[in-house]
C-alpha cells in the first residue's frame, strides 16, 4: 500500500524549487515518499484507523505532510538537523516545526472519533 498525501510538486512548492523539475529529483521523491509513509504510520499509532492512504484526511494533515518532507529535503548531508552553506553563521534552531508538523497530523494527543 502506498500513501500519497503529498507528491513532489506540493513539497517543491513549499521550498520555492521549480515544479517542472520535482518529478526528476530523485531525493526530492524519496523524502516524500517518506514523509507520506511516516504521517500514516503516526496517525495510525494514534488511533485514526480509517484514514485513506490515497488521500489526506484533510489539508493539515497534508501540510504536515508536506512540511516534513521539505525537513527531510533540507536535512540531507546535515549532522543532526537543518544543514547550513555559511561557515560559522548564524545558528538556528533545529526541529523547529515537529511540534507543528504532530499538531498538523493530529497526532500525539487522544483521537477524537
Amino acid at each position: 500500500m502506498t500513501t500519497i498525501w503529498a507528491t513532489p510538486a506540493d513539497v517543491a512548492v513549499f521550498l520555492g524549487v521549480p515544479t517542472a523539475e520535482a518529478p526528476d529529483d530523485d531525493w526530492l521523491v524519496q523524502c516524500t515518499d517518506a514523509a507520506n509513509d511516516v504521517a500514516y504510520r503516526r496517525r495510525q499509532a494514534a488511533g485514526y484507523l480509517t484514514d485513506d492512504p490515497a488521500t489526506a484526511p484533510d489539508s493539515a494533515v497534508k501540510l504536515g505532510t508536506v512540511m516534513y518532507a521539505a525537513a527531510l529535503y533540507h536535512e540531507r548531508g546535515s549532522v543532526d538537523g537543518f544543514s547550513s552553506f555559511v561557515e560559522l553563521g548564524q545558528v538556528l534552531p533545529t526541529g523547529g516545526s515537529w511540534a507543528q508538523i504532530r499538531k498538523l497530523w493530529g497526532v500525539d494527543r487522544m483521537a477524537v472519533g
